[in-house]
C-alpha cells in the first residue's frame, strides 16, 4: 500500500530502527523525534484512555510502573530511543528532541528545512510556526484522528492533540516516582552519552 503511493511519501510511525529496513536510511531520509521518557509516559496514559483498542483502567502510578518495566505495547522505550541515537550522524538521519520543537520552533524548523534541502526565508518560517501553533495545531483535522472516532475506536470525550507542552510530567509524580525515575533514566543512558534536554 505504502509503496503505491506517489514520491515523495511521507510516512509517520512508532517503529524502533530495528524494525524498519535494514538499509532504510541507504535511500531516505529519517526525522526522528525523542523525549523525555517521564513525559512520554503521562502521553501514552492518556492515548490508552482515548483509544478503545489500549483500554487501561489503572491510575497514572500504576502505569508508570509499568512502562518502566517494559510490560506495555511500543516497549522498551530506552532501546528504542538510543538505537536511534547511535545512527544521529548518518547523513540520512535527524534525531530531534520533541522540547526543541517546543523552545525553539523557528530554529527547528530551519534544522529540518536544512535537512531537507529546502530553504525558506522569515516570513515563510513565521507562517510555518503560525500553522504549527499548538492552538492551531490542535484544530487541524489532518491529525486529530477523528476518523478513528467516527467508526467508534476513540473515546468521544477526549481528543487527540491534548497539550503538546514538555515539562508537564511532575504533576503526574509524587517525590517515591520522581527519584525511581531519576534512578532508572540514570541507569539506562549510563552506557551512552544521550541525554534528555531539560526545560
Amino acid at each position: 500500500m505504502v509503496a503505491r503511493k506517489p514520491s515523495p511519501r511521507f510516512i509517520k510511525t512508532h517503529l524502533p530502527m530495528s524494525l524498519l529496513p535494514p538499509t532504510l536510511l541507504d535511500s531516505t531520509k529519517v526525522v526522528y523525534v525523542a523525549r523525555d521518557p517521564r513525559d512520554v509516559a503521562v502521553s501514552y496514559f492518556h492515548h490508552t484512555k482515548l483509544f478503545k483498542m489500549t483500554p487501561f483502567s489503572g491510575d497514572f502510578k500504576t502505569f508508570w510502573s509499568y512502562f518502566m518495566r517494559d510490560m506495555l505495547p511500543w516497549s522498551p522505550f530506552f532501546e528504542h530511543v538510543k538505537e536511534a541515537w547511535q545512527m544521529r550522524n548518518h547523513p540520512n538521519m535527524l534525531f530531534l528532541f520533541y522540547e526543541e520543537l517546543s523552545k525553539d520552533l523557528p530554529a527547528a524548523l530551519r534544522r529540518v528545512a536544512d535537512f531537507f534541502g529546502k530553504q525558506y526565508d522569515d516570513k515563510q518560517i513565521e507562517g510555518l510556526c503560525t500553522h504549527l501553533k499548538f492552538d492551531n495545531f490542535k484544530k487541524n483535522p489532518s491529525v486529530n484522528m477523528d476518523e478513528l472516532r467516527d467508526v467508534g475506536m476513540m473515546a468521544n470525550d477526549n481528543v487527540f492533540i491534548r497539550k503538546g507542552k514538555s515539562g508537564g510530567w511532575p504533576e503526574y509524580f509524587d517525590e517515591d516516582m520522581t527519584k525511581k525515575a531519576e534512578r532508572w533514566i540514570s541507569e539506562n543512558l549510563r552506557d551512552t552519552d544521550l541525554r534528555f534536554p531539560s526545560i
